[in-house]
């Protein structure tokens, strides 16, 4: 059992790390939170089909139960979504000291959080992440928030959970894509926290290397849980540093301004988050050399690791200048220019708001397939 520990201004919460955790997970429920009255899961149709059963036996020994269920899929993360869930919890008379448990992946932790957050002014939230991408990075911190207008994340707020359950074990259940899709987040740790964490990731998958399944055989692994953990230090560190926002939480962004656009651009079917943060790290990665900052060689070096664990290098279909124009609306800036992570070297950032526009298309023809 790993145990990471954040304090927040509004929140001190643990966070559980184990394989097959799910087993007995009410144990530290009753821990960490006391007086339950009511516990509410939000998950979509794809999760509780495969862990339904076995969640709703744990629950259903210690608690009164209700459960929520929406459709799968990141087109569902929006307003009509957030309205129907607020319906349920007036069906069940949701009260403040009942407990929403949001699980699934990124996109059911942050509506269900942001639901979590608003409903009757905020209600006890525990993140159950059951993706990659959720366990490392977006499951922690309490960023919550729904799409619209085709916008990334445009209408949230900042909601600490009051527990995180990880369990490692959950991953061998993901497709090849979703593995991709935390991968490309994994990514953006190692190159700008501590590259360790890829280095890790390459011993793991040096004996599968030229394996088609390579990706599911890593993740299966019990050194996987120790990416995961060293993840999730780093998050958890950076928001405690900076719970709003404001300052060194920015280079969580890291492939993210461009990344952003992307999804605004080819639409959220089309392109998963973790494919537009590592196309958005390319381009970050050519701002980087451009602007004098990194060496050229270092890029060659992480295309060779894209080739490894199967990140997308191209995108097909995309207008460059429909994605600087989508750049407008990137939710991280407090003033008109754009926010820019770029590497000074692998493991030094910079933030730059400033860089010619001219740069910044050039970076992004790069990664549209010809």
């Amino acid at each position: 059992m790993k145990i990471v520990t954040v304090k927040t201004l509004n929140r001190k919460y643990n966070i559980y790390i184990k394989n097959n955790i799910t087993e007995n997970f009410n144990l530290y429920l009753n821990k960490d939170i006391k007086d339950i009255k009511n516990v509410i899961i939000i998950s979509n149709e794809r999760v509780f089909s495969i862990y339904g059963d076995k969640i709703e036996k744990t629950i259903k020994n210690d608690f009164n139960y209700s459960k929520i269920i929406l459709k799968d899929g990141e087109e569902y993360k929006n307003l009509d979504t957030l309205k129907f869930i607020y319906s349920q919890l007036l069906k069940i008379n949701a009260r403040r000291n009942d407990i929403i448990i949001s699980f699934g992946g990124g996109v059911i932790g942050d509506t269900a959080g942001l639901a979590a957050a608003t409903f009757n002014r905020g209600i006890n939230l525990i993140q159950y992440p059951t993706t990659i991408i959720a366990q490392v990075d977006s499951s922690i911190g309490g960023k919550v928030a729904v799409n619209f207008e085709n916008i990334k994340n445009i209408i949230g707020c900042f909601y600490q959970p009051h527990l995180i359950i990880c369990d490692p074990n959950l991953l061998k259940t993901l497709n090849e894509n979703e593995i991709i899709n935390g991968l490309g987040e994994i990514i953006k740790y190692g190159l700008v926290f501590n590259y360790d964490i890829i280095t890790d990731i390459l011993k793991l998958i040096k004996n599968f290397k030229n394996n088609e399944n390579r990706l599911f055989e890593i993740i299966k692994n019990e050194k996987f849980e120790n990416i995961i953990y060293k993840c999730i230090k780093i998050k958890s560190k950076i928001v405690e540093e900076d719970e709003f926002d404001l300052g060194k939480r920015n280079l969580l962004n890291f492939g993210h301004t461009i990344g952003h656009a992307l999804e605004k651009v080819v639409g959220f079917k089309n392109l998963n988050h973790g494919q537009a943060v590592s196309l958005g790290i390319l381009c970050a990665l050519d701002l980087s050399i451009s602007m004098g900052f990194l060496n050229k060689e270092i890029k060659n070096k992480i295309l060779d690791i894209y080739d490894i664990l199967k990140l997308p290098k191209f995108i097909d279909n995309c207008d460059v200048d429909e994605v600087l124009n989508a750049l407008q609306y990137d939710k991280k800036n407090l003033s008109a220019k754009n926010k820019f992570i770029l590497l000074k070297e692998i493991n030094n950032p910079i933030i730059i708001s400033e860089i010619d526009e001219k740069l910044i298309k050039n970076s992004i023809i790069n990664i549209i397939k010809k």
